[in-house]
């Protein structure tokens, strides 16, 4: 059982760091050169919500940490290393773009508001990685029923953590549109900077990396979880065994069952894009912009 201050503690880290989202979101908004513009508001409201969203995954992914402890025992530095080189990775990456020359070029503010979501998706994506290792490891419990109930389990919370980062991919897709659209619509004057506008490619480039970078973390704990799945499903349901084909018939509908259980047979591609919402209006988008009329 959890002690209460260690609930109070936990309570009060997912509070500071929605707050600490909202304040840095408001500061961003008001600070900025493009206050009297029309659309201002509309990106205004889109960078809150992303900074603040942020804050509150954040906290949403310690409590998935600790849920995921309570199915299957998962060490922190087995999942630290490969999120902490991912995470550094891209955020070289949005830094490298401050030095490209010409519209391709970054502002230091825009790679301040999208480090924002990175590190808020932070803790999901370690849970993320902790469910890999958990469908993974080798020491499942004997009882084939507490294998069924921990895939189970596992699954489910794969499939809210993608929710979770998949609203700050959106987030951060539709805010870069926004400013896009806002620095469009102004004309350039005393204060503002004349370099051009980067094209509306770039919400489609932006849109995409964001969600390969949730797939790296997706894709392995999915496939993991489906591998163990179909390796149950045959020590349970052998068919290889069977010989009448009354058995082999009774086998097959059981070991259906058990699959559709675990979601051995859904697609990892297809429940990224049922969990990233922005990718399949970004694929037409995509498709609209490239490809000729």
């Amino acid at each position: 059982m959890q002690r209460p201050n260690w609930i109070a503690a936990a309570a009060l880290t997912r509070l500071a760091a929605v707050g600490l989202g909202f304040a840095f979101g408001m500061y961003f908004v008001l600070t900025s050169l493009y206050r009297d513009a029309p659309l201002w508001s509309v990106w205004a409201a889109l960078a809150v919500a992303l900074t603040t969203a942020a804050g509150a995954v954040f906290g949403y992914g310690l409590d998935r940490w600790a849920e995921l402890l309570t199915l299957h025992p998962v060490r922190v530095r087995d999942v630290a290393t490969p999120v902490a080189v991912i995470a550094t990775v891209t955020l070289l990456l949005l830094l490298t773009s401050t030095r490209l020359p010409g519209p391709a070029q970054s502002t230091w503010r825009s790679v301040a508001l999208l480090t924002f979501p990175i590190l808020g998706g932070v803790p999901a994506a370690g849970v993320m990685y902790g469910v890999r290792r958990a469908a993974g490891d080798e020491s499942v419990p004997d009882l084939k029923g507490e294998q069924v109930a921990l895939l189970v389990a596992l699954r489910q919370l794969l499939q809210r953590l993608l929710a979770a980062i998949g609203s700050l991919v959106a987030l951060s897709t539709l805010a870069t549109a926004a400013v896009l659209a806002l620095q469009r619509s102004v004309p350039v004057g005393p204060g503002r900077s004349g370099a051009a506008v980067p094209p509306p490619q770039v919400v489609l480039v932006g849109g995409g990396l964001g969600s390969l970078l949730v797939g790296l973390f997706y894709v392995p704990a999915a496939t993991a979880l489906q591998r163990r799945g179909r390796g149950l499903c045959d020590e349970l349901f052998p068919l290889a065994k069977a010989d009448e084909a009354s058995a082999i018939l009774s086998l097959a509908e059981d070991r259906n069952k058990l699959g559709q259980l675990l979601g051995i047979d859904h697609g990892v591609v297809a429940d990224l894009q049922t969990g990233l919402a922005i990718l399949g209006p970004l694929l037409a988008s995509a498709a609209a912009t490239f490809l000729p009329h």
